[in-house]
């Protein structure tokens, strides 16, 4: 998943209207043909839907499982070894 498809999964969290429409260009025509101002914009506006790297184990997170990651605080390979660890 590329980082404009995972803007695509985020824009209808996205309440910010200017944050919106620049998410939405960067759909359409790219980030990196955003202007650098934009750019900044944007990436300000999303902070709170991007985790790079996972807080538990420092792995890189990739886009299809950022969301997941966010809502767990943590990777897909720590949450299955939480879930493997603590089952009830």
């Amino acid at each position: 998943m590329s980082f404009e498809e995972y803007l695509q999964n985020i824009l209808k969290n996205i309440d910010d209207t200017k944050v919106q429409g620049i998410a939405k260009r960067a759909i359409d025509i790219g980030f990196d043909n955003l202007t650098q101002n934009q750019q900044a914009v944007l990436n300000n506006g999303i902070a709170d839907y991007i985790m790079e790297e996972c807080p538990n184990c420092g792995d890189e997170i990739s886009y299809e499982d950022m969301e997941i990651s966010i809502f767990n605080n943590k990777c897909p390979q720590c949450q299955a070894n939480w879930d493997k660890n603590y089952e009830d």
